[in-house]
């Protein structure tokens, strides 16, 4: 998705404008370390999924997995649901 259009949509969402830099800036992040990742020839689904979970784990104390269960979230991206200054 465009950084305008998500921009947008978190605008539209009600995210104050400090929030949707702190995000825009994760998501740039996200992108260069998976990247990375892709440089390194991790190519499986898998893969992106356990590299993540530990991340998660080590930052948070939990998976994204541990967390919906945590929160009783439905599907939706977590990273919206975490407290401000944990994501970046």
């Amino acid at each position: 998705m465009g950084t305008k259009r998500t921009r947008a949509l978190y605008k539209a969402k009600g995210y104050a404008d400090s929030w949707i830099e702190k995000r825009m800036r994760g998501i740039e992040v996200r992108e260069t370390l998976t990247n990375e990742w892709k440089n390194r020839e991790i190519k499986e689904e898998k893969e992106y999924a356990i590299l993540t979970a530990e991340i998660s784990r080590a930052t948070f104390g939990m998976t994204p997995s541990e967390y919906i269960k945590f929160k009783n979230l439905k599907r939706e991206k977590v990273v919206n649901r975490f407290p401000q200054k944990k994501i970046i």
